[in-house]
């Protein structure tokens, strides 16, 4: 082990008060400086590269949350959109069940004692949405004011969808000892389309004598 120099104190005594002072503040300023060069000036440009860095991550921080919000907001209203889609593609039937529901309205107007003039069923449409078909058929009946009222509120009442448009109402008239009136309007079933499929429209089952 390498031995130091032995500390000549006879040395130090001969140097005066003020130049051990001035000696002192040397040595504390060549620390001082030492410090600054070598530790705390590379620590200084450390904080302010990482200063900068975490004030990126911030701004990036915020722009994720803002994102993730509506984000959040999207996929609730995705979600509400579905249930709404879900409600009405439960009145939307297939095809074929669509056929069969414009029978049933028919013989609800058979038995409510409405003649069917007129069934006549118009080629099927696709909406430009794809989601649904329109089965619309034309239709003529005849019966008394009120029973025609009543077979239209039961054609509202059904679940599915089927609507009246058109409605045009003839003057009453007087018929088998009754007064009835003549009815014309468009009758449109919707349903689910299917694809491949061409289904037509049931005829209105005649009215027996």
């Amino acid at each position: 082990m390498m031995k130091l120099p032995p500390l000549n104190l006879d040395l130090l005594r001969s140097v005066s008060f003020v130049q051990k002072v001035g000696l002192l503040l040397m040595v504390l300023a060549g620390i001082i400086v030492g410090f600054y060069y070598y530790v705390a000036e590379p620590k200084s440009a450390e904080i302010v590269a990482l200063q900068g860095t975490i004030g990126a991550l911030d701004s990036e921080i915020q722009t994720l949350t803002i994102k993730v919000k509506h984000l959040d907001e999207i996929i609730a209203a995705n979600k509400q959109l579905e249930v709404e889609l879900a409600k009405k593609k439960e009145r939307l039937p297939p095809e074929e069940e669509a056929v069969m529901l414009l029978k049933q309205v028919s013989d609800l107007g058979i038995r409510l004692g409405l003649d069917i003039k007129l069934w006549k069923p118009s080629p099927k449409s696709e909406d430009p949405s794809k989601l649904f078909v329109r089965l619309p058929v034309n239709v003529e009946i005849s019966g008394g004011y009120h029973t025609a009222a009543l077979f239209f509120d039961r054609i509202n009442a059904m679940p599915r969808i089927v609507t009246v448009s058109g409605l045009k109402m003839g003057a009453p008239k007087f018929e088998k000892g009754r007064v009835v009136t003549q009815t014309v309007f468009d009758l449109v079933a919707y349903a689910a389309p299917e694809e491949g499929k061409l289904v037509a429209v049931a005829p209105a089952t005649p009215q027996k004598n």
